[in-house]
């Protein structure tokens, strides 16, 4: 009964002011807006036929492995695979509307790439064997301890991720939410909640508050703030987010470009519940 409460409560998203339906948007293409040489296996993770799929049981929502009949970017003697997160497997929330968190995980690495920046695993849209969903590169982990060089290497990471957060209004940053690859670099999943137009970053990097963002991820987002780069992503983000989100988006990025520094959270509201 409480489902169906929130469902019928929790605003329905509309193509044009309120943004898309959750099927795919006219207008989308996975390479467009991608990093430069993600651009193969954005379009293979959204039309390559699916060999297999298993279950992720430990997600909150519904989520898949797909093996799809395609080389990995990397090792092209394993299959490629992703994860899928259908549209249909998503919990009804009361704050954000139903039947759009894939486009919030498309919308975030549309943002990290408009950065520059390899944070987030290639993520794009695509018609998977339960309809429309995401589609996001799996990630390896490291299954071994970071040397002191490794460990003090990710530091900058850990920033530059953070800052991202800060633009996409992240609500579910987690430490299991960071992953450390073999090569120990860093990566970022699970950005379903994100993108709301008011404030509600939650984050286990709320340290940070009141620091100032390093010299170099502080001009990247200068860069993005300039009008033709910041239209153009406005553009990409708005096949996939309310214009009220995109607005507010748009809001961060100027207001992070003018004073680059990380925001102050409110420690009981900054971080969720479970990381005390």
């Amino acid at each position: 009964m409480r489902v169906e409460r929130l469902r019928s409560e929790a605003p329905v998203p509309s193509r044009g002011a309120s943004g898309p339906r959750d099927g795919i948007p006219a207008g989308f293409s996975p390479s467009d807006g991608a990093l430069p040489g993600d651009e193969n296996v954005l379009m293979e993770m959204a039309t390559a036929p699916v060999r297999r799929m298993a279950r992720i049981v430990y997600s909150s929502n519904a989520a898949f492995v797909l093996e799809l009949d395609a080389c990995d970017p990397v090792d092209s003697s394993r299959p490629l695979r992703c994860v899928y997160k259908p549209t249909r497997g998503e919990r009804p929330l009361w704050d954000f509307p139903h039947r759009t968190l894939h486009f919030r995980e498309v919308a975030t690495y549309l943002v990290a790439a408009a950065l520059g920046l390899r944070l987030v695993p290639p993520t794009t849209l695509r018609e998977g064997p339960l309809g429309p969903g995401s589609v996001q590169l799996f990630v390896d982990v490291i299954d071994r301890e970071l040397t002191d060089a490794e460990d003090e290497a990710i530091d900058p990471l850990l920033r530059d991720m953070a800052a991202v957060d800060v633009l996409v209004n992240n609500a579910d940053r987690k430490q299991a939410h960071l992953l450390v690859t073999p090569d120990a670099s860093l990566r970022g999943i699970d950005h379903g909640l994100t993108f709301l137009p008011y404030p509600r970053q939650r984050t286990v990097l709320i340290d940070l508050g009141g620091s100032p963002l390093p010299d170099s991820i502080a001009a990247r987002v200068a860069a993005l703030a300039a009008p033709e780069p910041l239209a153009a992503l406005r553009a990409r983000l708005g096949r996939l987010l309310g214009a009220a989100e995109v607005d507010a988006f748009a809001a961060r990025v100027r207001e992070l470009a003018a004073d680059p520094v990380y925001p102050v959270l409110d420690a009981w509201d900054g971080r969720p519940f479970e990381w005390w």
